[in-house]
């Protein structure tokens, strides 16, 4: 009689699913190829509406279906209906780091009881305005403070934020540089 794997979880993950994961990538590199897409659209103002619609992994698409709305406070010319650029910018780094620590806990047997980051971003709007040449219009600094609780050790906790911090996705994007091949295309 065959036996059927009892499902185990810890810290939301289920640890066979992870195993199962991480072994069909070890072989078969297609399986870690993964695409994503977004689009947006301009609505008013600074205010625009982002919508994904799906992912490719490997040689297959899967279905999403979320909607952001990205706007920029009142005080800046916005009408304060959604987070703004900036704002979904750390969103992303935080959930990112979040995930890729979570998992990696997950890994090696660590049960979380919080995990938590609290990010800010400076930005010095002489630069987007172009008013000082000196002045990047991006960020001029990023800040975060990573919050955990759980049955780890203090050294424990802190090379798995060493890993996270080399193995997050959209952290490595930000600390390097990446290929951007920006288009535009005119309608009549």
């Amino acid at each position: 009689m065959m036996q059927t794997q009892q499902a185990q979880t810890l810290n939301g993950f289920d640890l066979n699913e992870l195993e199962e994961l991480s072994g069909a990538i070890a072989t078969n590199p297609l399986q870690a190829k993964l695409t994503f897409q977004v689009s947006s659209a301009w609505v008013d103002g600074p205010r625009s509406i982002s919508h994904v619609k799906s992912f490719d992994w490997g040689s297959e698409t899967y279905d999403r279906d979320f909607t952001l709305v990205i706007d920029e406070p009142k005080e800046i010319g916005g009408s304060n209906l959604g987070p703004n650029p900036q704002e979904v910018l750390l969103s992303a780094i935080n959930s990112c780091i979040l995930a890729t620590f979570t998992e990696l806990c997950t890994a090696y047997g660590i049960r979380l009881e919080k995990a938590e980051i609290k990010s800010s971003g400076y930005l010095d709007l002489r630069g987007f305005f172009g008013l000082d040449p000196s002045i990047v219009p991006g960020c001029q600094s990023l800040y975060w403070t990573l919050i955990v609780k759980g049955d780890a050790t203090a050294k424990q906790f802190q090379e798995i934020y060493e890993m996270t911090l080399m193995a997050s996705p959209n952290l490595w994007n930000m600390a390097n540089p990446v290929s951007i091949v920006p288009q535009i295309q005119i309608e009549a």
